[in-house]
């Protein structure tokens, strides 16, 4: 480059110094310089000219002839047309590849804007949900899909569990939609068909109900004979009374596990659901605590911290479930002078319930499983406590029934904490008496 920049230069004194030899020797100097000015500019523009022209039809033909050092421009820019073709080529031909395979992918895939707006989605989405190109582009995808709960999901950002709802295009398919967030909050949404999952699982639900409903009638009849039994007991030999003691309580035990599966099976079924209501959360938890009585000892201290004002919309008797069974929890896992604290806090932003024990505390490891049904972190803590091991499981469906989200935080040794996060919209802090409302899930905000 720089040699031909300096042949340039040469080239350009050179027709100069001749110019000026000219000048002198004619006696026009001025003019014989003038016109080797013009000619030199006008040599330049028409190079430019050239150039341009050569641009405007995207360089894609060879670049004119010319030397010097618009023949290393024109060389230049016609090297970087080309370059830029390539990387353009191989771009478009992996954008293909891509676009080819997630059309044949039997999810669907949809990428919509962080408003929620239609970008693209492929040829499965658009038979799961019904979606038209282009009439659909552009359109908010909660216009398109139309259900509550699909609403609820996506406007509140719900994406840290997966949604499964019926399909609005297709009747009988049950989809799980799986959202994720990219770039500026832009969302990449994906769509399963899960409907043999679904009514495997449904058929689960169904026997477990059915089953826990038929062996009520045999356990009445059991316990019925024992309570007989225990009549008579003291005439019976001390081995046979030993006997009839622990047939009574497993019968009890029995008897609550079978009524917390029936209660867990109208949970997930939606059957029958209580009406929503104002409640003082004072009044409720009040409820509870006296119904400890039988298992608080005199070293337990429950330590309450509710405010008077502070009230609930949700269902009563849910809501009684729901608390009940932290706080029993809390107790039963307490050892002797141990201390609960039963605490309700409120913003502007959410209103939390909150249950801390002084246990034994459990290991991060086994917090995400503890809302599964059964388990337990001590296999032997059930038949020492008389727990059935639902008792998370019917909080969480409690709390997923009113919006709400179940926090653990526990480390060993140090006890554990169980909060319910209720949203803003079921909360508020007043002396009003609650009062029932005929109403869907949204609760009446003019109080």
């Amino acid at each position: 480059m720089k040699t031909v920049w300096r042949n340039t230069i040469i080239t350009w004194l050179a027709g100069l110094a001749a110019c000026i030899v000219i000048g002198l020797v004619i006696g026009q100097l001025l003019g014989v310089l003038l016109l080797y000015v013009l000619g030199s500019l006008y040599w330049q523009l028409y190079q430019l000219y050239q150039f341009h022209n050569w641009l405007r039809h995207s360089g894609r033909a060879a670049p004119p002839e010319a030397s010097g050092i618009w023949g290393e421009v024109f060389d230049a820019v016609y090297r970087l047309h080309k370059k830029q073709r390539k990387s353009k080529r191989r771009m478009r031909q992996a954008l293909t590849r891509i676009e080819s395979s997630t059309t044949a992918l039997k999810e669907g895939v949809i990428m919509a804007d962080n408003q929620g707006n239609l970008e693209w989605w492929n040829n499965s989405a658009a038979h799961f949900l019904g979606l038209m190109r282009p009439v659909d582009r552009g359109q908010v995808i909660t216009n398109i899909v139309r259900s509550p709960e699909f609403f609820r999901y996506f406007s509140q950002k719900r994406f840290g569990e997966p949604l499964v709802i019926k399909s609005p295009a297709k009747d009988g398919v049950y989809l799980e939609i799986q959202t994720t967030l990219y770039d500026k909050n832009d969302h990449l949404i994906f769509v399963r068909d899960v409907t043999r999952l679904h009514l495997l699982e449904q058929m689960r639900k169904d026997f477990v109900a059915n089953a826990s409903h038929e062996l009520k009638t045999p356990l009445t009849v059991i316990k019925g004979y024992l309570e007989t039994l225990d009549m008579f007991k003291d005439s019976l030999p001390k081995s046979m009374q030993k006997g009839i003691v622990n047939m009574s309580e497993q019968s009890e035990r029995m008897e609550q596990l079978i009524e917390d599966l029936l209660l867990l099976s109208r949970l997930e079924s939606n059957d029958k659901r209580e009406e929503n209501q104002w409640h003082k959360v004072s009044d409720l938890v009040k409820t509870i605590t006296n119904a400890t009585t039988p298992i608080l000892t005199d070293k337990h201290t429950l330590v309450l911290d509710i405010p008077v004002e502070a009230r609930l919309y949700g269902s009563y008797k849910e809501l009684y479930s729901a608390f009940s069974n932290l706080i029993f929890n809390a107790i039963k896992y307490s050892p002797d002078g141990g201390e609960i604290a039963i605490k309700w806090e409120s913003s502007e932003f959410n209103g939390v319930f909150s249950v801390k024990d002084s246990g034994l505390g459990i290991e991060p490891r086994y917090i995400p499983r503890l809302t599964e049904r059964f388990f337990r972190v001590d296999k032997g803590r059930g038949s020492k406590t008389g727990g059935t091991g639902l008792g998370l499981a019917i909080v969480k469906h409690v709390l997923l029934h009113h919006d709400a989200k179940l926090q653990i935080r526990s480390q060993p040794g140090f006890g554990s904490t169980f909060s319910c996060h209720f949203p803003a919209n079921r909360t508020r802090n007043d002396t009003i008496p609650a009062i029932a409302f005929n109403t869907d899930d949204t609760p009446p905000t003019d109080q």
